[in-house]
């Protein structure tokens, strides 16, 4: 079976064997899936994976298995299922960039797999606990624990590349992603967390939304997402420790969020497609 995948270690094209499952390519470098259920593709052996906090991670999974972003999954989907329709093709080779637990994936793929849309999903991260979760949870997606400075993906091969809560790092989604493919962004807007983020910045004061997105893209469309829910103090907290100013908070700070419930806490997301410079 012919995959967009290559190999780590010459970049050759890898092959996968129908009865073990495993991936191979010409020049006879295996790669066994993992009896959890993902591929380690790394080209060293001797490579140590990255290892996330278990605390966070546990912090974030109950957080996020709550419930509270459903109005942001809600919108997801949709903006997911409009950009795929208005494509001029019938399949689709998807991959879900520092995929974390898969939370997101888990969410949003059998919204698409509902649609009649032919679309295979692949999942990739740097943090081998965090992959080992989320084919714990079953995500529906192929799974890949790799080094994210080299993808171990064929140039031009990805028509959709999403990322979530992760920063875009490096020219290698670019140099993945097709000449009319499309990646989506999940970015904070001005007004995200605010209530939050007022007691890290005592000065806070409103200011234009800044995206810093490379030079290689430009913005195809553009969406916002904005709600309010109330949130207890230890889910307060976990979204401090999620946001990119949380290392600013000392332990002072996160004791007074977590000791003290909010009623109404504002997230703000941009939502944002991108798609290759002509």
């Amino acid at each position: 079976m012919t995959l967009p995948l290559l190999c780590p270690v010459c970049a050759a094209p890898l092959t996968q064997h129908l009865a073990s499952c495993g991936l191979y390519c010409a020049n006879k470098h295996h790669f066994d899936k993992h009896a959890q259920g993902y591929w380690p593709l790394l080209s060293n052996t001797k490579t140590k994976p990255q290892v996330l906090s278990r605390q966070q991670m546990r912090a974030r999974h109950f957080l996020l298995e709550s419930g509270i972003f459903a109005p942001l999954m809600t919108q997801l989907q949709q903006i997911l299922l409009d950009l795929l329709k208005t494509a001029e093709q019938q399949d689709f080779e998807h991959l879900d960039y520092q995929c974390a637990d898969g939370y997101y994936l888990r969410q949003l793929v059998p919204a698409i797999a509902g649609s009649d849309i032919a679309c295979q999903h692949w999942g990739i991260t740097d943090a081998e606990n965090a992959i080992f979760a989320a084919a714990k949870a079953q995500t529906p997606a192929k799974l890949i624990l790799a080094a994210l400075k080299k993808l171990p993906f064929a140039s031009q091969s990805i028509d959709l590349i999403t990322v979530f809560d992760s920063a875009l790092k490096g020219k290698e989604c670019i140099r993945v992603l097709k000449d009319n493919g499309r990646m989506l962004i999940l970015q904070p807007g001005v007004r995200h967390l605010w209530q939050i983020k007022q007691q890290v910045y005592p000065d806070l004061v409103e200011k234009p939304l800044q995206l810093n997105l490379p030079n290689e893209l430009e913005i195809a469309a553009q969406h916002q997402v904005s709600f309010t829910q109330p949130v207890a103090g230890d889910q307060a907290l976990t979204l401090l420790d999620m946001s990119v100013f949380g290392w600013r908070a000392n332990d002072e700070l996160k004791h007074r969020i977590k000791s003290t419930a909010i009623s109404s806490l504002e997230f703000d997301w941009q939502v944002v497609v991108l798609k290759k410079r002509e």
